[in-house]
Formats: C-alpha cells, sequence, structure tokens
C-alpha cells in the first residue's frame, strides 16, 4: 500500500470519532471577575446550563497567580451535576487565613465542565472534551482608600531601555484591555499588581514613545475610558 493510501485511510477511520466528537458548550458564568468584599462572609457565581438536552459535571476550585490550590477559599458545591438549562450558585467563602488589609490579593476561580455520557453513545467512539473556565478573583479589603474603578488614572509610565516601566500607587490590582505607545499596540500585557509595578516591552523597532494610551477593564468585566498618559524617561 502506497504512502498516499496509507494516510487516507487512516484519516477514513478517524471520520467517525470526528464526527462524534463535541466539546462541553453551554455553561455560562454570571460574571467575568469575582470582587470578594473582604466586609462579606461570601461571594457567589452563578453557573448556568444553557445546553437545552447535554447534563454535565461541573468542578469548581480556586487556585493563586501560581496555580497552586492551596488558597484562603474554599468554594462549594466543589462537584456537583448540571442538568440541561438549569442554574447553580457557586459560594466563596474565606477561611480567615490573614490576607493583607491594605491592598487587594488576586486569586483564580477555576470552573472545568465535564459533559456527561449518554447511553446512544456508550458503545460508540465519542471524544469527550472538558472545558475549564478562569475567572479572576479579588479579595478587596473593607475600607480601602479610593474608588477601584478610578485607579486606574493613577499609573504612570516610564521607560527604561525598550521596556516601560508600569507603577501602579493605588491598593487596587489593575488589568489592561488595551495599551498602545504613540499609537502602537503593546501585544499582551499582565496585571500590575496594588501598590506594584510591571515591566512591558515596547513595540518591536520602537526605541522610545511620548504617550501611553490605554483601558482598563473595571469591576463589571467591561473597558473603562481610554486615557493618555506621559511616558517619562
Amino acid at each position: 500500500m502506497t504512502l498516499t493510501k496509507k494516510l487516507l485511510c487512516s484519516f477514513l477511520c478517524l471520520l467517525p470519532l470526528a464526527q462524534s466528537a463535541y466539546a462541553a458548550g453551554g455553561i455560562a458564568m454570571s460574571a467575568t471577575r469575582v470582587i470578594y468584599q473582604g466586609d462579606k462572609k461570601e461571594a457567589s457565581l452563578t453557573v448556568s446550563n444553557r445546553n437545552d438536552k447535554e447534563a454535565f459535571l461541573i468542578q469548581a476550585w480556586a487556585e493563586d497567580v501560581s496555580g497552586n490550590k492551596k488558597t484562603p477559599f474554599v468554594i462549594t458545591p466543589p462537584l456537583f451535576r448540571l442538568d440541561p438549562a438549569k442554574d447553580n450558585v457557586l459560594r466563596i467563602v474565606h477561611l480567615g487565613a490573614p490576607l493583607p488589609q491594605d491592598r487587594e490579593s488576586v486569586y483564580w476561580i477555576n470552573v472545568k465542565a465535564i459533559p456527561s455520557t449518554s447511553e446512544a453513545s456508550e458503545h460508540k467512539n465519542v471524544l469527550q472534551i472538558a472545558v475549564r473556565t478562569r475567572l479572576k478573583l479579588f479579595y478587596r479589603p473593607a475600607g480601602l482608600p479610593g474608588n477601584a474603578n478610578d485607579a486606574y488614572r493613577q499609573l504612570t509610565f516610564t521607560r527604561q531601555g525598550n521596556q516601560v516601566v508600569i507603577h501602579n500607587p493605588t491598593p487596587y490590582t489593575l488589568s489592561f484591555s488595551h495599551l498602545a505607545f504613540d499609537g502602537r499596540d503593546a501585544g499582551r500585557v499582565g496585571m500590575v499588581p496594588a501598590k506594584g509595578q510591571i515591566s512591558q516591552p515596547l513595540p518591536a523597532g520602537m526605541q522610545s514613545a511620548a504617550t501611553a494610551t490605554y483601558s482598563v477593564i473595571n469591576d463589571f468585566g467591561a473597558s473603562s475610558d481610554t486615557l493618555n498618559q506621559p511616558v517619562k524617561s
């Protein structure tokens, strides 16, 4: 058998599997981020199954920014079945371990949706794909000064070589929705930690920049107004 025929045969054998494959679509969250107010006993997140035929097994847990599952938060229920066209509420509870009270702390909420196996597909070649959704969890201590949705106005930008140091003097962690230097898109940008800073490379070929144009993601998951700030040397 020639190589071409072998490849064609392999492809045809895989077709039934590919046609049976489906993703764990239809699972939706009530928010794109969760703000845990420090003076509250818990925060919540609603998980909805918008598929009117398939049930899913839902697994939920918290991680820190390094991916460690040992955190001061517990999510309940950690594992449950979500029937077609149904909702369930996840409760995020702080276990009381000390966290900084002068700034926000950031964690991740993970929600994995595992599709159920029907009796009809039990003896068939079916590729089931578990889909994991990650949302940022911001622990916000009570009494922080200022307004979280205005904090981005206090960012400063300073060029150091081919990098721009972005400094955040506020107690709120900021995530960019867009950043450009002199009109050129800066690409992927990380979070600027509360009372911290990050370094962002200038776009390829740029040796300097005069202006940073940016917006951030607010508490509601939408983009803030666009702002221009000078890039200091």
